[in-house]
């Protein structure tokens, strides 16, 4: 490949984001979410886009400064969760399901995939507009350069490249997802969660079912009917029990 050749695959590899957006790239094995907490603690500007340059997962992070109360900001997650499964549904083939595990999880054709995390000011209360939000994003795209088990060997984790979507790159992912999580902030700062909430369900694993799961380091049990007023899940048993979606800011709930 001559050098001329060379250029032009790294242009067109770039992504592409709205121009909203000032995206940083970082090189390989430089944590996105890190750098984008550092600069969010040195004041950086709100939409603030961390990607490193990989290609068998994606790893990213968005610098976000809300205008409400971190209690009812927490939702944002929610909002990346639909983000990337919209993003995800237009580019994968259809036979291909794109699911959410609460409170954070995102899963395809069952096996987890990936997951977002949320992070805001040490010591920042609920009921306090919080200076800024950190949004992280994570997707496994090929597992070959990654390591780990054979496919198929843990039924639970899975690859893009192993569901179907082997023409699928790091750089489509990022600019899809870029699209559609920037129309879904839009449409949760001025509708608020209804809209937000309503479109989850649709893709939230176990809804209307019995699930059981391990949050905040308790066990939890019961009958998934749905999300409340911040985000958090109902679940029903003898009573209705909601778990706070504020136990993500301690860290994920997944682990890859």
């Amino acid at each position: 490949m001559d050098e001329a050749t060379r250029r032009l695959l790294e242009v067109t590899e770039k992504p592409i984001f709205p121009p909203l957006y000032d995206g940083v790239k970082l090189p390989s094995g430089e944590d996105a979410f890190e750098a984008a907490l550092a600069a969010a603690r040195q004041g950086a500007d709100p939409a603030t886009l961390f990607w490193e340059d990989r290609e068998d997962r994606v790893e990213l992070a968005i610098v976000l400064q809300p205008d409400q109360a971190l209690a009812e900001a927490l939702p944002v997650l929610h909002v990346g969760m639909i983000g990337i499964g919209d993003a995800l549904g237009a580019i994968v083939p259809p036979q291909v399901a794109v699911m959410f595990g609460w409170p954070d999880r995102v899963e395809v054709n069952g096996g987890l995939v990936g997951g977002l995390r949320l992070a805001a000011p040490e010591g920042c209360a609920l009921d306090a507009v919080p200076d800024w939000l950190v949004l992280g994003l994570t997707i496994l795209v090929k597992r070959e350069l990654i390591g780990g088990d054979e496919p198929g060997m843990d039924p639970t984790r899975t690859v893009l490249h192993e569901e179907g979507c082997g023409e699928l790159t790091v750089p489509d992912i990022l600019e899809a997802f870029s699209r559609h999580f920037l129309l879904w902030v839009s449409r949760f700062a001025e509708e608020g969660l209804r809209p937000v909430a309503a479109h989850w369900l649709e893709r939230g694993s176990g809804y209307k079912e019995s699930v059981a799961l391990s949050y905040a380091g308790e066990q939890h049990a019961g009958i998934f009917t749905g999300l409340d007023d911040s985000g958090g899940m109902l679940l029903q048993t003898e009573t209705v029990e909601a778990l706070p979606l504020s136990a993500v800011l301690a860290g994920p709930s997944w682990v890859l």
